[in-house]
């Protein structure tokens, strides 16, 4: 049997051509995927309503009235959280990106409910107090 170099040069350099096309669009998607995931098992817990408080000088917690409604968006790997006053009514609304290198922290970008305005947040989780 005759080995046809030009056909295995062409074909090896298509295949080497293929493997970095296919690694880079499906690599990237896994890698995705893997990222949303671990966001996932790590925040997916967080969806729930929380009472606001005021941290005071000496380090005890106030309740202000009103409440936090926070909910995960698993396809986004986006915490989506909404402010409420103690009537009920919407303060302001937020999406928050939790960081995968620095765990725990996220920020996001809040829009008061009656105004143009908003801001950035910085966001700081602690597994022990939730």
């Amino acid at each position: 049997m005759t080995i046809n170099w030009p056909n295995l040069a062409v074909g090896s350099v298509l295949g080497a051509i293929l493997g970095v096309i296919a690694d880079w669009q499906i690599g990237t998607r896994l890698r995705e995927w893997s990222e949303l995931r671990a966001l996932t098992k790590e925040y997916g817990s967080l969806d729930g309503q929380y009472v606001t408080c005021r941290i005071k000088d000496d380090g005890t917690h106030e309740p202000t009235g009103g409440t936090v409604e926070i909910t995960w968006q698993r396809k986004d790997g986006l915490l989506d959280a909404s402010g409420f006053d103690a009537t009920g009514n919407p303060e302001w609304h937020s999406y928050i990106k939790m960081s995968r290198e620095y765990p725990g922290t996220g920020m996001g970008h809040y829009n008061n409910s009656n105004s143009i305005h908003g801001g950035m947040q910085q966001v700081i989780y602690s597994k022990q107090t939730r």
